[in-house]
């Protein structure tokens, strides 16, 4: 009997070591793609809709962002890619309402670390905090490469998603000092000279900006066409092929977004913006009609992203952010609590067969 229990009790260590091992050294099995949805979301009225926000960046007002996303099938990038090359080589097809196109194109390198609060208040409120990094390979935006920046994204109340206010701010080059701003992983990142500006926005959402912490990284593949008429940039058309490897998840898809200049959009009269709008979808009429597998999903890229981390892991996500745990603290607490376990098991065995003899 104590030779049974006792290689019980190595195998079941040994189980718990090889679990440890797997989840430290290899990504949780995951399916390689999120599947295409077609999703309407209904956004709540959280008091930001018609609210002017505190300034940003380079002092200019808040922009509104005017995005019409697409989940579109992975499978299927490079081919919609090449029609979009084809497409917009000669934009003049979609010339209307006095615009006159014309299409340059660019691939780009995304790196987003997004930053939540330990109950995950922007992913509630379907917003996003979040510290980029850009890397140009070809294009017209070649004068922002190796460029950083900080994005706060707010929900306007839009019923459908489509208008969201983002506030641009910028990276710090020199990120030394002790203070608790310099050593905090978010405010340690935003410029110095703006960081009270940044710290308003937080208080105009009501978030405390020293809880926020990374959550998630993504990485993005952008291959995009820069849409411009007679008087400067109207919108940019994105296929992007996002990935994470976040929380131990290995996780791909692919979206196309099509947005219109934030700034010409935030100064325009509202008749102008409804031309604007209706120029978006005409192009996404027109992509949809050569691609029927793409679908419309609005849901910011951090919701989706973390669904799909949480849908597949074992781990309780939600809990380790909000106890501020690691995967590796996790694992030790888990090994230290079964081996505990064990232990009683294996010392109440031993008192239990020395009863029954």
């Amino acid at each position: 009997m104590m030779n049974k229990l006792r290689r019980f009790f190595v195998w079941l260590l040994g189980a718990l070591l090889i679990e440890s091992f797997i989840v430290f050294c290899a990504p949780l099995p995951v399916s390689a793609t999120i599947a295409n949805r077609e999703q309407s979301i209904t956004l709540p009225d959280n008091g930001f809709h018609g609210v002017r926000t505190p300034t940003g960046g380079d002092g200019d007002d808040t922009r509104i962002e005017y995005e019409v996303k697409l989940r579109t099938p992975i499978e299927q990038t490079d081919a919609v890619w090449e029609w979009l090359q084809m497409r917009y080589a000669d934009s003049s097809w979609l010339n209307q309402d006095g615009y006159v196109f014309q299409a340059m194109f660019g691939d780009e390198d995304f790196t987003d670390t997004y930053f939540d609060t330990p109950n995950l208040h922007m992913l509630a409120e379907l917003g996003g905090v979040r510290h980029r990094r850009r890397i140009v390979h070809y294009g017209p935006a070649k004068d922002k490469d190796n460029r950083e920046l900080i994005q706060i994204k707010l929900n306007r109340g839009d019923a459908i998603g489509l208008a969201r206010s983002e506030i641009k701010f910028d990276v710090s080059a020199r990120r030394n000092g002790k203070d608790s701003d310099n050593v905090h992983s978010l405010l340690g990142l935003v410029k110095k000279s703006q960081r009270e500006e940044f710290k308003a926005v937080f208080q105009f959402m009501d978030v405390d900006p020293y809880l926020m912490r990374p959550i998630l990284v993504l990485e993005q593949n952008r291959r995009r066409v820069y849409l411009s008429d007679q008087e400067g940039a109207f919108a940019t058309l994105t296929l992007d092929l996002c990935s994470t490897n976040s929380w131990r998840v290995d996780l791909r898809w692919a979206e196309v977004e099509l947005e219109l200049n934030e700034i010409r959009y935030t100064e325009a009269t509202e008749a102008d913006r409804q031309k604007m709008a209706r120029v978006i979808g005409e192009i996404q009429e027109d992509l949809q009609q050569a691609f029927p597998q793409i679908v419309m999903d609005q849901t910011p890229k951090y919701n989706t992203a973390f669904a799909a981390i949480e849908a597949t892991t074992w781990l309780p996500l939600r809990q380790l952010i909000l106890w501020e745990m690691s995967i590796a603290d996790f694992i030790v607490i888990l090994l230290i609590f079964l081996l505990a376990v064990c232990g009683a098991i294996w010392y109440g065995g031993r008192w239990l067969w020395g009863r029954i003899r």
